[in-house]
């Protein structure tokens, strides 16, 4: 069977305090089974947990792979980690599969999909959801 080789992993948070958005990257995350998932949802959550609260996240979504079989699980996942950290989420740069397990997620698990083209893209969408929650 074919295995995801966690050592390779690198996934990492940055706060833009400009802004105040945390950004997340991911590269060589593969997720091929339920047990990546696992893996992903322990380091993720170990990388949110440190901002002490929900915050504003821009998720680049290029060196994050989600394959078939391992779906599912991520879309259960990806819901519970951002209705914990999260108050708003975008994303951005996703190959097709991992595009269709976020859309799927977001009507399944009531996840915001929020998928965007580009950084730029993502970003001026995060904060013109700022902005339209703060004039209400």
């Amino acid at each position: 069977a074919l295995m995801a080789d966690h050592s390779r992993w690198k996934i990492e948070f940055v706060l833009h305090e400009d802004i105040d958005v945390v950004e997340a990257f991911f590269d060589g995350v593969f997720l091929i089974r339920a047990d990546d998932v696992e893996e992903w949802d322990r380091r993720v959550r170990a990388g949110l947990i440190r901002f002490g609260g929900k915050v504003d996240l821009l998720i680049g979504l290029d060196g994050l792979r989600v394959k078939p079989a391992a779906a599912r699980r991520f879309g259960e996942a990806r819901a519970a980690v951002l209705a914990e950290f999260a108050r708003r989420s975008f994303r951005y740069g996703a190959d097709p599969w991992t595009a269709t397990s976020i859309s799927t997620s977001s009507v399944l698990d009531g996840a915001d999909s929020n998928l965007f083209g580009t950084r730029e893209e993502a970003l001026e969408a995060l904060l013109n959801s700022r902005e339209a929650m703060r004039r209400r």
